[in-house]
């Protein structure tokens, strides 16, 4: 009996040294980044931030100009308003109607979140940064033959003693 019992467990302990053998076969080897700091270390993305910095304030001055020329004729219109007649003061609440349809308007096509041209400058100027940044990350994780890459910041906790940090790696790529 005593070799039974012998036995069982030597083959209880193999099952089990085979089941963890098995579940190492699967581990994933993971990398983490930190896309901030790449990104505000990486000198286009710099200059593209800037370049639609200065965009939106173009745009933000435009509308500016619209608005004061609006408040400077309806500020007008007040001082004669007494003076007008009837004609002359539907002419001038249309005008001033048509100057805000067109202020609201041109605030839309620019800068609405889903179809307003922000969304075409901002894609047609950020698109190639963030593919040079991914091209840069597939490069070292498949250099340091990882097989997950997550974004520190996008990642609520992450035991790092177990991941590969590429953050530095990914900002020297992205120099050559």
């Amino acid at each position: 009996m005593v070799s039974i019992k012998k036995l069982s467990i030597v083959a209880l302990a193999v099952i089990g040294m085979l089941s963890l053998a098995s579940v190492n076969s699967f581990a994933q080897k993971m990398g983490i980044v930190d896309g901030q700091k790449v990104l505000d270390s990486y000198s286009e993305y710099q200059t593209a931030s800037n370049k639609l910095n200065g965009i939106i304030k173009s745009w933000q001055d435009t509308l500016s100009m619209m608005n004061k020329a609006l408040q400077d004729k309806f500020d007008s219109y007040q001082k004669i308003l007494e003076t007008m007649s009837k004609e002359a003061k539907e002419k001038a609440d249309n005008e001033l109607k048509k100057m805000q349809s067109d202020i609201q308007n041109y605030n839309v096509q620019k800068s609405d979140q889903q179809n307003g041209e922000i969304v075409k400058v901002r894609k047609d100027i950020m698109e190639p940064i963030v593919k040079n940044v991914k091209d840069a990350i597939n490069a070292v994780a498949k250099k340091k033959k990882l097989d997950i890459v997550l974004d520190k910041t996008q990642v609520a906790y992450v035991n790092e003693s177990g991941v590969t940090d590429i953050t530095n790696d990914v900002e020297s790529a992205l120099k050559k």
